[in-house]
């Protein structure tokens, strides 16, 4: 054996090793992620009700009552940590700890991504604030509507768990990453920080903060 094919076989006997650990990391990478949901979020409205009323602001009659109590509100908008859809019948304003729940969750799951090292997405939030007017309209469309709603207390939030907003880097599996904001949210409501009930209709997490 030469002296060139004696070097080619010892630079393949280097690269392939270096391959198949690049591609076997690349392929697990992800695999500790489960892709079922566990989580029982089953804490009912009347649950939630209670704590939304203690914290949260009297409900508003319709929109224009709005400006009497945004002072003690805060604009939820596109962020580093959330994304929020286009609101058909609810307003962008939660108290100020339920938008500090709301980035805590949000900051977590994309901890959580990159703990796992997993492409870069945001939580989607789908409803915020609602007022009785909004309220009313919803209940005609929305069988999960009602009319005593904590929404209107500025205390909740719903997030999406089928859609996340892409930001960068590889594609996921969704089921993932609905587990990984299960395990989020989860962890927060076992701190006494949260309610939450698992909507399957609306495919969405419906939050109360509980302080």
């Amino acid at each position: 054996m030469n002296r060139r094919n004696r070097r080619l076989i010892t630079w393949w006997a280097w690269l392939v090793p270096c391959v198949v650990i690049l591609l076997t990391g690349c392929a697990s990478h992800r695999s500790d992620v489960p892709t079922n949901f566990p989580f029982q979020f089953n804490d009912n409205n009347p649950h939630q009700l209670a704590a939304a009323k203690k914290y949260g602001i009297e409900p508003l009659e319709d929109r224009s009552q709005l400006k009497k109590v945004k002072r003690k509100l805060r604009l939820i908008e596109d962020c580093d940590y959330y994304a929020v859809d286009p609101l058909t019948h609810s307003v962008p304003y939660l108290t100020p700890q339920a938008k500090k729940l709301l980035k805590s969750i949000g900051k977590g799951f994309r901890k959580a991504l990159k703990k796992h090292r997993m492409g870069d997405y945001k939580i989607i939030v789908t409803s915020v604030l609602r007022t009785k007017e909004d309220v009313r309209k919803l209940m005609k469309v929305n069988s999960n509507a009602v009319a005593n709603s904590a929404h209107c207390h500025a205390t909740t939030f719903d997030l999406s768990y089928r859609r996340f907003k892409y930001v960068d880097g590889d594609k996921e599996d969704q089921r993932q990453l609905k587990y990984l904001l299960g395990e989020v949210v989860n962890k927060l409501r076992e701190k006494g920080k949260c309610s939450v009930r698992y909507e399957t209709k609306q495919t969405c997490l419906h939050i109360t903060v509980n302080q």
